[in-house]
């Protein structure tokens, strides 16, 4: 993990808000229960959240880790649970154009079937 992660987290704040199609500071102001300055801070000065707004933020659907350490929830799962051929699987199905994914599923699934009695 690099060192200034901590410095872009108003950064992906601002990313996520958006992601989630929530439009304006004020908008989230009103979700965290604080002034739109606040949110100013939060996104252009990388001030810190309290764990009860990342609670509130987490629960609106906002993903915490992606917003505190860059990295999205998924990609802490790959990392500490998956083998080397079940991240390369999942990184082929990521690669993937969207309206293949299901046959590329259908195969594996097809293949998987074949060896479980």
């Amino acid at each position: 993990m690099k060192n200034d992660d901590l410095f872009n987290r108003g950064e992906r704040l601002r990313e996520e808000r958006k992601r989630l199609d929530i439009k304006t500071q004020e908008d989230l102001a009103e979700i965290l229960g604080v002034k739109k300055n606040s949110i100013v801070r939060y996104e252009k000065h990388n001030d810190a959240l309290t764990t009860d707004q990342l609670d509130k933020l987490e629960d609106y659907g906002f993903d915490i880790g992606y917003i505190l350490w860059g990295k999205r929830k998924e990609e802490f799962v790959v990392d500490v649970q998956l083998s080397e051929d079940e991240r390369r699987i999942i990184t082929a199905y990521r690669n993937t154009k969207d309206d293949m994914k299901a046959g590329l599923v259908a195969v594996v699934e097809c293949f998987a079937g074949q060896f479980s009695g």
